[in-house]
């Protein structure tokens, strides 16, 4: 088992953060937020420390890729730290990336985790607005 996705998962196990072991070198935890009832996070592990966060079941832009576009570019300025971006199939994603090293891994990934959890949250009623326009 990858050594930071270890860490991580002890931190949460002692904040009782729920989670499901998904492969050796990733993690998926579900939140419930405020404007999206449901928040799937993959958490995903590298050797050397980085990990990447990604949430993609938040909207679909099948029909209205444009108005998808300005909704992202408006939130990309305004959280630099964190993008969000529509796929090939037109599935809204949001990602976010860090480094943690052995020392700060739970903490690093506890913050980041919770700092994108907040952003998805908060910007959902932006990307609602911009599909049902």
């Amino acid at each position: 088992m990858n050594i930071y996705k270890k860490l991580f998962m002890d931190r949460m196990d002692s904040e009782n953060v729920k989670y499901t072991d998904t492969d050796e070198n990733a993690l998926k935890i579900v939140f419930n937020g405020e404007n999206l009832s449901t928040i799937p996070v993959h958490a995903i592990f590298d050797e050397d420390g980085d990990v990447q966060f990604r949430c993609w079941n938040i909207a679909n832009f099948k029909d209205k890729m444009p108005a998808g576009l300005v909704a992202c570019n408006k939130l990309n300025t305004k959280y630099r730290w964190m993008k969000f971006y529509i796929d090939k199939d037109y599935d809204l994603i949001a990602a976010i990336d860090t480094t943690a090293i052995q020392e700060n891994t739970g903490d690093v990934c506890m913050v980041t985790l919770s700092r994108m959890i907040s952003i998805i949250d908060d910007s959902y009623p932006i990307f609602m607005k911009a599909l049902w326009s």
